[in-house]
């Protein structure tokens, strides 16, 4: 059971590396594609559409598995905060505006 939290841990601590690879792929895949749209000779072509198309998949693998695990963060962050709060952990409260004065005017006009 501790294994996936491990992995989890360790994807969100290298999350921004992630990111940046995934992008660097992204840019990678796409000079491709535009290469063999420059040069539409069968090597281009054929490097657009195997390499540059398993960069492009990989890197949206891998945004997706930084973003999933940011979310399971934010999530895993939101359930202890309310664990503290349902168990009486006291928290500041926050400044409430004070209710707005009615005139005896306004309450005789909306009651019937």
């Amino acid at each position: 059971m501790s294994e996936p939290r491990t992995l989890i841990g360790l994807i969100s601590r290298r999350s921004r590396g992630i990111l940046v690879a995934a992008a660097i792929m992204t840019l990678i895949g796409l000079a491709l594609m535009v290469w063999s749209m420059a040069q539409p000779t069968p090597m281009p072509v054929i490097l657009a559409m195997s390499v540059g198309q398993g960069l492009g998949i990989l890197a949206f693998l891998l945004f997706g598995i930084a973003a999933l695990v940011d979310l399971l963060r934010q999530q895993r962050e939101a359930g202890a905060h309310d664990a503290a709060v349902s168990s009486g952990i006291p928290e500041a409260a926050p400044d409430l505006p004070a209710p707005a004065a009615r005139s005896a005017g306004a309450s005789r006009e909306a009651s019937p």
